[in-house]
C-alpha cells in the first residue's frame, strides 16, 4: 500500500475520503478508515455558524475527537468554510479548541447556491486577489497545515496553474482539485488534464478528485499524475471502495461484495452513528445512507422503502434481520 506526505505528515494511503456535507460525519469517516483510507474530511463547517456558538457546528467539531481517539493512522482533515475574512480567522483558533484534526482544510470548491449567497466556496475563484491574502493570514494562525480544495474555474475553465501557484505562494501545504467548474457541478465530463496541468505546476501534493471509483482509479492516476485520489459519492453506502482500491493496486484479489457483507458493514454504521447522535439525528441522516448499502441486489426496492421509513436503531436492526432471512 503506497502512502504520500503533507508537510512531512505520513499518509498511510493514497486514497482519501472526500468532505460530503449531511454524509461525512464520524461515523462514515470511521468506516472509510477501517477500510484503508489514508486521509479522511469532516464534513464542511461553517465559520460563520461557529462564531455564533451554533450547537451543531460546537457536535461537529468535538465529535473529531471520536477520530483521534479511534483511527489510529488515518489522518483527519477539518473543512472550513465563510465568504468573509473576519469569520473566517476568528473561527480558527475556535475550532482548534474545541476538536482535534492533523489538517485545515479551507472550501475553495463547494458550487451549492446557499454557499454560494455567502460569498463562499467556488466564489472565492471570482475573489482570487482576496483568497490569496485570506490564506496568508490563515497559514499564519493555524496551528495546522492548511490545505485548500478547489475547482477548475467558476463558469469556465480559468488559468488555475496560476492560482495553484499562488495557494502554494501562501503557504499552503496541499491542494485538493474538483475537475470541473462550479457551473459543471458534480455531472458531466471531469477535466483530469486540468489535474494534471497543476499537479506539474506545484511542489506541494496535489489530490484529485471528480468521478473516481473501483474501476477507473488507475486510469485517473495515470491522467492526472496526482499524489492521491479523492471519492465522495462513490464511498456512500459502500466505504469498501477503499480496500478495493488498496488490494487492485497491489495486484491482490479483491473481497467479493455480497449483500451479507454490505448488510454487515450497515450494521456496523448504524451501530456508530447513533452511539454519538441523538435517535432522531441519526434516523434522519441513515435514511439517505441505508438504502445504498443494497442498491443493486436483488429485491433491494422492497427493502429500500422500508428503510426509508425506519425511525430508531431497533428498526434498522430489525428490517436487517429480516433482509438476512430472506437470502
Amino acid at each position: 500500500m503506497k502512502g504520500f506526505k503533507i508537510a512531512d505528515i505520513e499518509i498511510p494511503s493514497r486514497y482519501v475520503l472526500a468532505p460530503l456535507a449531511g454524509f461525512s460525519d464520524y461515523s462514515l469517516r470511521k468506516m472509510a478508515s477501517d477500510y484503508g483510507a489514508g486521509l479522511v474530511y469532516t464534513e464542511m463547517e461553517s465559520c460563520e455558524a461557529i462564531c455564533y456558538h451554533s450547537q451543531a457546528t460546537i457536535d461537529d467539531a468535538k465529535a473529531t475527537l471520536l477520530d483521534k481517539r479511534t483511527e489510529n493512522n488515518t489522518k483527519l482533515a477539518l473543512q472550513i468554510f465563510g465568504g468573509k475574512k473576519e469569520s473566517v480567522l476568528k473561527s480558527i483558533p475556535i475550532f482548534e479548541s474545541l476538536g482535534s484534526y492533523d489538517f485545515l482544510d479551507f472550501n475553495v470548491g463547494c458550487p451549492v447556491p446557499k454557499v454560494m449567497k455567502q460569498q463562499a466556496g467556488s466564489f472565492w475563484l471570482n475573489r482570487q486577489d482576496e483568497l490569496i491574502s485570506l490564506l496568508k493570514e490563515m497559514v499564519k494562525i493555524s496551528s495546522k497545515p492548511v490545505i485548500v480544495k478547489i475547482r477548475i474555474g467558476f463558469d469556465v475553465i480559468t488559468d488555475v496553474v496560476h492560482l495553484a501557484k499562488e495557494i502554494e505562494k501562501a503557504g499552503v501545504k496541499a491542494l485538493a482539485v474538483h475537475g470541473r467548474t462550479r457551473r459543471e457541478g458534480f455531472v458531466g465530463e471531469v477535466h483530469y488534464d486540468v489535474i494534471k496541468e497543476i499537479k506539474h505546476s506545484v511542489d506541494i501534493p496535489v489530490i484529485a478528485n471528480g468521478g473516481i471509483d473501483e474501476h477507473n482509479f488507475l486510469e485517473v492516476f495515470s491522467k492526472t499524475d496526482a499524489d492521491a485520489l479523492m471519492l465522495g459519492q462513490r464511498a456512500i453506502g459502500y466505504p469498501k471502495v477503499f480496500a478495493d482500491m488498496i488490494a487492485l493496486e497491489d495486484g491482490k484479489k479483491v473481497e467479493e461484495t455480497t449483500l451479507l457483507s454490505q448488510l454487515k458493514d450497515l450494521k456496523k454504521h448504524l451501530k456508530l452513528i447513533f452511539s454519538f447522535k441523538d435517535e432522531r439525528q441519526a434516523s434522519d441522516i441513515m435514511r439517505g445512507i441505508s438504502v445504498r448499502y443494497i442498491k443493486g441486489f436483488e429485491n433491494s426496492s422492497k427493502y429500500r422503502q422500508q428503510l426509508v421509513h425506519a425511525h430508531s436503531l431497533k428498526q434498522y436492526l430489525d428490517i436487517i434481520e429480516d433482509i438476512e432471512k430472506s437470502i
